[in-house]
C-alpha cells in the first residue's frame, strides 16, 4: 500500500515562502515525495527518517500515519502501534481511523501469536533440555551401577584367587611336613637297620663256625642294605621337604578400585596387588 496521497495534494497548498524558507533540501514536498519513493523501494525506515524531518516543517495528522505505516511494514511492530494510536488522537480523517484502529488490533493480535509462539517454542526447548538431563541422569546412574556390579564381580574373583592362593600355599605346607616327616622315617629307620647291620657285622667277627658266620654275614649285608635304603628314602624325602615348602608367604587380597574415566566415556575397575 503506498503512502496516503491526498497528503501530497495538502502539501501543494502551502505557500511557496514557507517552502523557499527551507531551501530545496528541507521542502517538505521533497521530502515527502523521496519518502515516497523510499517507501515504494520497501525502504521503509529510510522513508520514517525524511517523513519525521517533513513533519518537523509542516504540522499534518496524515505525516504520522504514513509513519506508522512505514514502521508497520518494517516489522516494527511497537513503532507501529505507537503511531496509529497518536493519529488516533489527533487525525480527523475517519477512514484513517478505522484503518489505524484496524491496524492496531492486526498489529497487536499479531504480536500476541508471535508472543504465545515464542512461549510454546521456550517451553519446547525447555521440555527438550529437561529431557536431554534427565537421559544423561539415567544414563550416570546406570554407569554407576554398572561399574558397581564389574566392582563387586571382580572383589568375587579376587577372593576366589586368594583363596585358591591359601590352599595352594597349605598344601604345599602339607606335601612339605609331609616330606620332612617321612625323611624323619626314612632316617630312623636306617639308623635301626644300620645299627643291626654293625651288631650282625660284631656277631661276623665273634662267631667261629662256618654255618653261624655265614649266616652272620647276610644278615649284615641285609641290615646294611635295608638302612642305606632308609637313608636313601630319607635323603630324597628332606630335598624334597625343602624345595616343595612354599619360599613366599601367602599373598595378600588384591584390591579394586572404582575409577571413573572421562565424562561420556563410562566407568571402570582398577585392581592392584
Amino acid at each position: 500500500m503506498r503512502l496516503v496521497l491526498a497528503l501530497l495534494a495538502a502539501l501543494l497548498l502551502v505557500p511557496a515562502p514557507a517552502h523557499a524558507q527551507h531551501g530545496a533540501s528541507h521542502n517538505p514536498m521533497e521530502l515527502i515525495k523521496q519518502a515516497e519513493r523510499l517507501y515504494e523501494q520497501k525502504k521503509y525506515l529510510e522513508a520514517v527518517a525524511l517523513l519525521e524531518k517533513a513533519g518537523e516543517s509542516i504540522s499534518d495528522s496524515r505525516i504520522i500515519y504514513n509513519i506508522a505505516r512505514a514502521y508497520d511494514q518494517a516489522g516494527k511492530e511497537m513503532e507501529a502501534i505507537s503511531y496509529y494510536e497518536k493519529y488516533l488522537n489527533g487525525g480527523e480523517d475517519v477512514t484513517l481511523r478505522k484503518r489505524s484502529q484496524s491496524a492496531i488490533d492486526r498489529l497487536r493480535l499479531q504480536k500476541e501469536k508471535e508472543e504465545k509462539a515464542a512461549a510454546a517454542a521456550e517451553a519446547e526447548r525447555r521440555r527438550l533440555r529437561a529431557e536431554a538431563e534427565a537421559a544423561q541422569r539415567r544414563a550416570a546412574a546406570a554407569e554407576r551401577e554398572s561399574a558397581q556390579r564389574a566392582e563387586e564381580a571382580s572383589k568375587l574373583r579376587l577372593k576366589a584367587a586368594h583363596q585358591d592362593a591359601r590352599d595352594s600355599h597349605k598344601r604345599m605346607q602339607v606335601a612339605s611336613i609331609a616330606l620332612g616327616g617321612m625323611a624323619l622315617a626314612s632316617a630312623g629307620v636306617g639308623t635301626f637297620f644300620g645299627l643291626k647291620s654293625r651288631s650282625a657285622l660284631a656277631d661276623f667277627h665273634a662267631e667261629e663256625e662256618l654255618s653261624p658266620k655265614l649266616k652272620a654275614r647276610t644278615a649284615v649285608r641285609h641290615n646294611a642294605l635295608l638302612a642305606d635304603i632308609g637313608f636313601g628314602v630319607g635323603l630324597v624325602s628332606a630335598v624334597a621337604a625343602v624345595l616343595v615348602y612354599p619360599k613366599e608367604p601367602v599373598p595378600q587380597p588384591g584390591k579394586a578400585r572404582l575409577t571413573m574415566a572421562p565424562q561420556g566415556t563410562g566407568a571402570g575397575l582398577e585392581v592392584s596387588f
